[in-house]
């Protein structure tokens, strides 16, 4: 690597250590620079300002010469990061995503000509598959789960036209469409991609970026936030019997393995 672009690096690195809005519009002026060397130029209406703890002397920042908004959360690959670290945003959205492709296929659900395995494998290709979009990063709290639960057996239940006049539980339509909750799979799905990432070399950067941590950060009062960290330890304690253990191993491929 070139010596200015290990220089650049470095100090990239080093300006993201130190917080504050002096380092930030040093960072943003240094990746102008750079960017223009290679003709790339930065676009101020695609580019948004959003920090995790507030900033006590006011500034603005700029590029290209204009201030840049600064909002508390911003869709990136379709996913919501929200300055608070938590998901409620990117459920409720998901959530409003899925019901509209689930509502487009109503006349698919309603079909008699159509058997119910056809209609389950659908339902888990093209609704469970919005439904579940970045979930492996979310860091679910009780709340969230609960308000994903019940629009997965709400949606299951228009599958099997299950009324709730019916009064049949959550459990025997689960049994009935022979699904899990939607608990177990997020749980599934959110294993999947740390198991790979731990059984990575130690020196790729994933692994690195998995165990990283601040040095000389200390945690404000209070208790702490829900963090992807410790969702993933609470659901290896979990699956910590022979079955489930097996049961992600299948889903993974490989033996499991502890963060």
């Amino acid at each position: 690597m070139h010596a200015c672009a290990i220089w650049t690096l470095q100090t990239i690195l080093h300006l993201l250590m130190r917080p504050g809005p002096a380092c930030m519009m040093q960072l943003t002026s240094i990746m102008e620079e750079e960017s223009s060397k290679v003709g790339l130029f930065v676009n101020p209406d695609m580019y948004k300002v959003m920090t995790t703890s507030t900033w006590y002397d006011r500034m603005d920042i700029q590029a290209a010469g204009i201030d840049l908004e600064a909002v508390s959360d911003f869709c990136y690959f379709g996913s919501y990061i929200s300055y608070k670290g938590s998901c409620e945003k990117d459920v409720t959205v998901r959530t409003g995503k899925a019901a509209a492709v689930f509502g487009k296929m109503r006349g698919v659900w309603k079909s008699s000509k159509i058997s119910l395995r056809v209609k389950v494998r659908l339902y888990e290709s093209v609704t469970l598959s919005t439904f579940l979009y970045s979930a492996e990063s979310w860091p679910l709290t009780a709340t969230s789960l609960k308000q994903l639960d019940g629009a997965h057996h709400r949606w299951q239940k228009s599958i099997l036209t299950v009324s709730w006049k019916n009064k049949i539980t959550n459990q025997e339509v689960r049994a009935r469409i022979k699904q899990h909750s939607i608990a177990s799979t997020h749980d599934e799905r959110r294993l999947r991609w740390p198991g790979r990432v731990l059984r990575m070399d130690h020196q790729h950067i994933l692994q690195q970026a998995l165990h990283w941590e601040v040095q000389g950060f200390k945690r404000g009062p209070g208790r702490s936030r829900t963090n992807w960290r410790g969702v993933v330890k609470k659901d290896l304690q979990k699956w910590d019997s022979p079955g489930r253990r097996q049961r992600w191993q299948l889903s993974t491929d490989q033996n499991g393995v502890g963060v």
